[in-house]
């Protein structure tokens, strides 16, 4: 099977002019549907196993929560570049992985498969998401080391207990809730931890407001660095070369309003 070629000229949109109610919507409904196309495509091709990046070898589950159209980058280990690089510079006395808000398992289970941690805790407010997560761990033979959960409240830490968090390292992504969450009081009780949030921060009307708070706190325990989406180079996969650029520069894609940022933060006493 091959990714298949497509006509820009020839998509099917609903004859609206650009301008028109509803134009833009419908259009960007048309390229989602095409970037789930060629996840779907490139997943029977990899037979829904990662073939490159950290995480090689990680098989996915056929059912998801909310990755479906990310398959692609995930199964070229590009998705979230910046966050899988940095965690291969993370230093391995650490030995406990934590994601709060775990989506489909992709970290959570991916850091077993590729040896990064011994253990790993993961927390997802959705049922269909913590199911998937459970299929994946299942697929990968690594249940007997994660931890699922649900919503990671302030007493996440309860159920991971001192002697795992002071070796952890966490990685955040609750769509704005990081604020609310890491408080000056949860950043010391997490200071010996390395810590990676993707910062949500511009849904709010008080975004800088939220922003400077947050660093303040995070700077009195933790050196502070930020990492945001750079370039991928397409060229290395010799399973896109027959792609048309939409095609390519769509399975890079992860459909964000923005470019985002992630801060990763070191503790300053270790």
């Amino acid at each position: 099977m091959k990714l298949e070629q497509t006509d820009p000229t020839n998509i099917p949109l609903s004859g609206k002019s650009p301008s028109s109610p509803g134009a833009e919507a419908d259009l960007l409904w048309h390229i989602e549907r095409r970037r789930r196309r060629l996840s779907m495509t490139l997943s029977m091709i990899f037979h829904s196993t990662v073939r490159y990046g950290l995480f090689k070898g990680m098989k996915l589950s056929p059912n998801y929560y909310w990755s479906c159209a990310e398959r692609a980058s995930m199964l070229l280990g590009l998705y979230e570049q910046e966050v899988q690089k940095s965690l291969t510079d993370v230093s391995r006395k650490y030995t406990t992985f934590i994601n709060l808000g775990a989506g489909d398992g992709y970290y959570a289970v991916g850091v077993l498969v590729s040896g990064c941690f011994e253990r790993s805790y993961c927390f997802e407010m959705s049922e269909k998401g913590r199911s998937v997560i459970r299929e994946t761990a299942e697929l990968n033979g690594v249940c007997d080391r994660l931890s699922i959960h649900g919503i990671a409240d302030r007493r996440f830490v309860d159920a991971i207990g001192s002697d795992h968090l002071s070796k952890s390292v966490l990685l955040i992504d609750i769509e704005g809730g990081e604020f609310d969450l890491l408080d000056e009081e949860m950043l010391g009780s997490l200071k010996e931890s390395i810590i990676f949030v993707e910062l949500h921060e511009f849904i709010f009307e008080d975004a800088s407001a939220k922003l400077g708070t947050f660093l303040k706190a995070a700077r009195q325990f933790f050196a502070v660095s930020e990492l945001t989406t750079s370039a991928r180079d397409l060229s290395v996969f010799p399973e896109l070369r027959q792609l048309a650029d939409h095609d390519r520069w769509l399975i890079c894609s992860e459909n964000r309003p923005r470019l985002m940022t992630w801060v990763r933060l070191d503790p300053k006493a270790v």
